[in-house]
């Protein structure tokens, strides 16, 4: 793999919604920093901790939500930050907790541009190394599935954070889901508008912070539901 100049890297935005991430996300900043990206945009989704101060200390940009408004509504506002500003070329989504490895980041992008995507998923299953807890496998199935049946394609790793985007997919797809359910909207808007998506096998680590986050049953119909009512009245 070649490696991506700093000059491009300054081209990159990445945005990485958190919410009470204290003991994590300085870490997850400062290793992004080490690796030349000078442009980390932490949307804190109003933490109670010391979430944001501790992305500062590290070197992070810093934009905070008053309330806790949901990881949709997060990454929603760093790609609107990302459309103001005609310098960023790349966006890069990931989480704030450290199951994403950093290093990846590169090779994410370098798959992304190679293939002509507009969206490239980090696909935590496809690669069969990852040790990925029993019920996370169960509901990513199962959110696949309902989010293949409304866009018309199968894609893979749905609900992955891990995403790189195109400027055009950014101006394109406007998230309007607040809660989880935007990993879905997002798929099924790349569809709507004739995007290419495209996934890549990503390395992850579950720790017992990170598996106390993210989507349980109960969130997960509500998510469905949710993504219903967008496909029939809202889509667009």
């Amino acid at each position: 793999m070649g490696v991506f100049s700093g000059e491009i890297k300054d081209k990159v935005l990445i945005v990485i919604p958190v919410f009470n991430e204290e003991g994590r996300i300085g870490r997850v900043v400062s290793e992004l920093l080490e690796r030349g990206y000078l442009n980390v945009l932490v949307v804190d989704d109003g933490s109670s901790d010391n979430s944001s101060k501790e992305a500062i200390d590290a070197g992070a940009f810093i934009v905070r939500h008053i309330i806790n408004r949901g990881a949709g509504a997060a990454t929603a506002t760093g790609m609107e930050i990302f459309r103001k500003s005609e310098k960023f070329k790349i966006a890069v989504t990931m989480d704030g907790d450290g199951q994403h490895y950093t290093e990846d980041v590169i090779y994410l992008m370098q798959m992304h541009i190679e293939q002509g995507a507009d969206i490239t998923i980090g696909d935590r299953f496809s690669s069969g190394k990852n040790v990925i807890p029993f019920r996370r496998k169960v509901y990513n199935v199962i959110a696949d599935l309902v989010t293949g049946w409304m866009s018309f394609r199968m894609v893979s790793d749905s609900q992955s954070g891990f995403r790189v985007w195109s400027r055009k997919a950014v101006e394109k797809i406007n998230i309007e889901q607040d809660g989880f359910e935007f990993c879905s909207e997002v798929v099924i808007k790349a569809h709507h508008h004739g995007l290419k998506i495209s996934n890549v096998p990503i390395r992850v680590k579950y720790t017992e912070e990170s598996m106390q986050k993210g989507q349980g049953f109960l969130v997960g119909v509500k998510t469905f539901f949710n993504l219903l009512h967008h496909v029939l009245f809202k889509i667009k």
